[in-house]
């Protein structure tokens, strides 16, 4: 297996009340299968072996299904390779020499606790709104893993895809209409103070290790306007 060095830039912070910077760790036998936190994992080796203390990054399943990792990598949330979460991000695109810069996920609602690991509790929040349990039910029949990459990925920092997933699903665990509109608007509500406005750019669709669609982001929209303005003697038509 071939093997190359690597300078990588990893943004160190001790607590959310200090501040942080980054620190440059040398790795001299990255490969290209290695993932981003395998990368790590090579790091805090080096650090424990030196009585240094590790890294703290978010780690999970490693198989990029249950959303709890996320770095940003270069700038881009997760990671170069689309649709691919942290821990399914590889090495192969790096040459013998490269420098590579290991951030936290970026948004004002996901505050860094240590070093690259941040608090999501802004999406526990929201999903609280729609009674948890039946809104991760609801997240889950969406696909999405509440990795919180879209939000990172959004300059507005906007929870559009993971929201519109939410609400697009919550209708069918409803037990009637009422129960319906109620739920989706504290959803909503709870949406916009967590997170920023959604200016439809898409880039949280090519972060999502989900793949979710931009159709989605729609149904925020569609939820709304179907509780704001519902028919005389009747529901409204449901979004094709």
């Amino acid at each position: 297996m071939s093997t190359f060095s690597l300078t990588v830039d990893v943004w160190r912070q001790p607590s959310p009340e200090e501040p942080g910077d980054f620190t440059a760790y040398d790795v001299p036998d990255a490969s290209p299968e290695m993932t981003v936190l395998e990368l790590l994992d090579r790091i805090n080796a080096q650090l424990e072996a030196a009585g240094e203390d590790p890294v703290v990054f978010d780690d999970g399943c490693r198989e990029g299904i249950c959303g709890k990792c996320g770095v940003t990598v270069d700038g881009v949330a997760h990671g170069p390779e689309r649709n691919a979460a942290s821990c399914m991000q590889h090495l192969g695109a790096y040459r013998d020499g490269d420098r590579v810069r290991i951030e936290p996920l970026r948004a004002s609602s996901f505050p860094v606790k240590q070093d690259l690991s941040v608090d999501k509790k802004a999406l526990r929040l929201v999903a609280k709104a729609g009674k948890f349990p039946v809104a991760m039910k609801a997240l889950a029949n969406g696909g999405c893993i509440s990795c919180g990459a879209c939000v990172a990925s959004c300059p507005n920092g906007s929870g559009q895809l993971f929201v519109g997933t939410m609400l697009k699903e919550l209708p069918p665990l409803a037990k009637d209409d009422a129960e319906r509109r109620e739920r989706s608007a504290r959803v909503i509500d709870a949406a916009e103070e967590q997170f920023g406005p959604c200016s439809l750019l898409g880039d949280c669709v090519e972060v999502c290790p989900a793949g979710l669609p931009i159709e989605n982001l729609s149904a925020v929209a569609q939820e709304y306007l179907r509780n704001r303005f519902p028919r005389r003697g009747g529901d409204a038509p449901e979004p094709r």
